[in-house]
């Protein structure tokens, strides 16, 4: 049977035409409450059919009379395959979500006019999809029930990227709770719009004292003034670093703290309010006005700051090396059958884990750069053979895909170098993995020559996005990036220009930086030794 005809069937056969009913008298004495009645079941029928949400009806003896073709687009069954069954949903409801579902059909079971959930469905296919659930009672107008009016809505992405954005703010709290840094959101009007511990216990407020604060600028902050310069430079810029001022601590004691802001956005894109990193730096402010340096106490937290970083990445590579062996397994047995989606599942998995990975990578590196464990190992290498193949290798698929040319141009003789290979290809790598991350289209190139002093010279330019002149002396610091909020639209740790710099240094070489905003950025690298 046709799903026309099926649905003619449901709805003709099944549902009595007074299920239609007429909630309002009509004026005219003569008003054919019949044709009402069918233009009604008509004008639903449309609705529902062209509608992109699940839309039934259930009668008042719990059958099901009209199942829109909806259906079948969010739970992948037929409507022939829903009808026969009443409890269809109780089957296809999220094994996690069934508590929450079984309340849900108890206030339907005890008559509540209108009843409003959101649950997880599993669809024929096994995928797992978020529904927003509405169902309303309908009464005639003598108010008896009659049965109800069901909507379900498909709000998987929604939800996707509420949980992202969720996750993504408990990830930074709990960054800064690790590394004992303050972390606030606030509007610019002086309203605090969210706050971490580690700062509400600098300031010494619970975070319900602070929130119903109108103006919590005026009160907290010391000077108004120069909250104001802050502001104006955060507006003009859209960051603002290592900015300290005189905090008023509750009990109207006074702190000293340091901040790096940057300008956060709204749903819709605008700006509202900024996020501030803070670091209390009133012991150092307090042992500066006597006259007193605690280098000692400095040199012991940047000393656990390194053991933590290499302790907990150690701890993460180890497990995250054995999921990825088993992604890599799992993806060569899945490519016997047809599995497209799995496939694509896992190469997702795939990409991320390494992704991660790389992150793991890079705080080791920096974790011993910052130590002063890091061991040189100077010697002969040849900058094409030995550093860029590799390199090329690794970047040039990378670079198709994103449609920018990579291109390497040798005007060297010889290309040797006395130098620790392994730090000047990650001073390479980095540098042509932070130019591919922020160049959309154009080309990378690499050139290699001498300068006007005789000295190995590689230079690498990009024809990306750029970088304002004035983070250009930020550019070489730990973490430092010039877009630094959580909800930034690069990804990365800001770790990869710091490591350069490090590497650099070890190897008596001098680096050089030359950009402009919205054209592209030049990297000299000029070997001394």
């Amino acid at each position: 049977m046709k799903e026309d005809n099926l649905l003619r069937t449901v709805v003709e056969d099944n549902i009595p035409s007074s299920k239609f009913v007429e909630l309002y008298k009509s004026e005219n004495e003569n008003f054919n409450s019949q044709t009402c009645f069918s233009c009604r079941e008509q004008f639903f029928k449309l609705i529902a059919e062209f509608s992109e949400d699940w839309i039934y009806w259930i009668n008042s003896d719990s059958s099901i009379s009209y199942m829109s073709p909806s259906c079948k687009h969010i739970t992948g069954y037929d409507i022939e395959e829903i009808v026969r069954y009443p409890e269809f949903v109780n089957e296809i409801i999220y094994e996690k979500d069934r508590e929450k579902y079984t309340k849900h059909t108890n206030a339907f079971l005890l008559r509540e006019n209108l009843c409003n959930e959101e649950f997880r469905i599993i669809k024929k296919s096994g995928e797992i999809r978020w529904i927003s659930h509405m169902c309303q009672a309908v009464y005639d107008q003598d108010d008896k029930y009659l049965g109800r009016y069901v909507r379900n809505k498909d709000v998987t992405e929604m939800k996707n990227s509420n949980i992202y954005v969720l996750q993504k703010e408990k990830l930074v709290n709990n960054i800064c709770e690790w590394a004992s840094v303050g972390y606030y959101q606030i509007y610019f009007d002086g309203r605090l719009k969210s706050a971490n511990k580690i700062f509400l216990d600098m300031l010494g407020y619970d975070l319900a004292e602070l929130l119903n604060e109108q103006d919590f600028e005026k009160n907290c902050v010391l000077d108004s003034d120069k909250r104001e310069e802050f502001k104006g430079t955060l507006k003009k810029n859209g960051f603002i670093k290592n900015f300290e001022s005189a905090w008023i601590k509750k009990g109207c004691s006074i702190i000293y703290l340091k901040e790096t802001a940057t300008l956060g956005r709204d749903t819709l894109g605008g700006i509202s309010f900024y996020e501030v990193f803070v670091q209390d730096i009133t012991e150092r402010k307090n042992a500066e006005n006597v006259g007193i340096v605690a280098s000692a106490k400095k040199r012991k937290y940047e000393e656990l700051i390194t053991e933590f970083l290499a302790t907990v990445s150690h701890e993460i590579n180890t497990p995250l090396n054995v999921i990825l062996n088993m992604v890599s397994m799992l993806k060569s047995d899945c490519e016997v059958g047809d599995k497209h989606e799995i496939n694509s599942d896992i190469n997702i998995i795939k990409t991320e884990g390494e992704r991660i990975k790389r992150t793991i990578d890079l705080i080791l590196e920096i974790s011993q750069l910052q130590s002063g464990t890091y061991e040189v190992g100077i010697s002969e290498i040849d900058l094409i053979d030995d550093i860029f193949n590799d390199i090329f290798r690794v970047y040039n698929e990378k670079a198709k895909e994103k449609n920018v040319a990579l291109v390497i141009t040798n005007k060297l003789f010889d290309p040797k170098i006395v130098a620790d290979k392994h730090g000047v290809y990650q001073i390479f790598l980095q540098l042509i993995d932070n130019a591919l991350k922020y160049t959309h289209s154009g080309k990378i190139e690499i050139l290699l020559y001498l300068n006007g002093n005789n000295q190995v010279t590689v230079e690498v330019t990009d024809t990306g996005m750029g970088i304002k002149e004035e983070y250009v002396p930020f550019l070489f610091k730990v973490f430092s990036q010039e877009d630094n909020s959580y909800s930034k639209l690069f990804e990365g740790t800001g770790l990869g220009l710091a490591i350069v710099k490090k590497h650099c240094e070890l190897n008596d070489t001098l680096i050089e930086v030359e950009s402009k905003k919205n054209i592209g950025t030049k990297v000299r690298i000029i070997f001394v030794r």
